[in-house]
């Protein structure tokens, strides 16, 4: 589901590439990945790692943690995490601080991006995420 959805929101992106299962080589070891999404932007290349976790439960900081050592030792631009059960607020709060992006993934729901009464402002698709975050006082934002 991940991999489809990256390669639909590609834009412009020059030599773009998403791999699923691939294995990434560091110096400490070989990591494998559950996506590895390449392209060129500004005449640079760049390498974004990506985790999926299927969970019930919200995923917590140490597997955020685990995702930005690998981001580290494979000298990766940016980290992604995917999760379809969302995330405990210390995974939030150290994924800010380490510019690991959060993604809540769901199956075919609309994405809510204001508080309307108006309904979903997003399309219903068969797969919608959004990015969280937390704000300046600790509250969630979608």
């Amino acid at each position: 589901m991940v991999v489809f959805y990256l390669r639909c929101m590609k834009g412009d992106l020059k030599n773009f590439q998403v791999s699923r299962r691939t294995a990434v080589d560091g110096p400490d070891g070989e990591f494998e990945i559950d996506a590895l999404a390449q392209f060129e932007a500004l005449g640079a290349e760049f390498r974004i790692l990506i985790e999926c976790k299927h969970h019930k439960n919200p995923v917590k900081r140490e597997m955020v943690q685990v995702l930005r050592d690998k981001v580290r030792s494979v000298s990766a631009q940016k980290g992604m995490l995917f999760a379809t059960g969302g995330f405990q607020k210390g995974a939030i709060e150290y994924a800010q601080n380490q510019r690991i992006a959060l993604v809540h993934f769901t199956e075919g729901g609309a994405i809510y991006e204001t508080k309307t009464r108006a309904g979903p402002t997003g399309p219903n698709r068969p797969y919608d995420s959004y990015f969280v975050r937390l704000d300046k006082k600790g509250d969630l934002v979608y």
